[in-house]
């Protein structure tokens, strides 16, 4: 009666085995469908986020033409002013006065170096611009 009980238990056990090497796997096929889950709601999330920022991008990189179409009609007024203030300065001499005398002198002094400073932050602008390769 013993060997009987003996063989029982045994069964016992290898069936309890299998069932929990079924639930194991069980377990790890929904741990994996989770994963899955998550990882798709994240990739699509990136997804759209990267075409929105490209989209910006785009936008902004074909706004730049409106910029460089302002600054070719900005650069006609500052060579002209340039231009005037040298002869403005040449009068001046001859004269006998300094050009700051001259009324208006100062304030094309300033417009020049503001020009100046848009200048250079025309150029950094387009530099960017070119920098992005889309």
């Amino acid at each position: 009666m013993k060997t009987l009980e003996t063989i029982y238990n045994k069964l016992n056990s290898v069936e309890k085995t299998e069932l929990e090497t079924h639930k194991v796997e069980l377990g790890v096929v929904d741990d994996l469908k989770k994963e899955l889950n998550i990882y798709n709601s994240g990739r699509k999330n990136l997804d759209n986020e990267l075409n929105d920022w490209y989209e910006k991008i785009l936008k902004i990189k074909n706004e730049f033409s409106k910029i460089k179409s302002t600054y070719s009609k900005f650069e006609k007024p500052i060579k002209n002013l340039k231009s005037i203030m040298q002869k403005v300065e040449s009068t001046a001499k001859e004269l006998g006065i300094k050009p700051s005398e001259i009324k208006g002198y100062s304030d094309a002094q300033s417009a020049i170096k503001t020009s100046d400073d848009m200048v250079a932050e025309f150029f950094e602008a387009n530099r960017i611009n070119k920098s992005i390769n889309i």
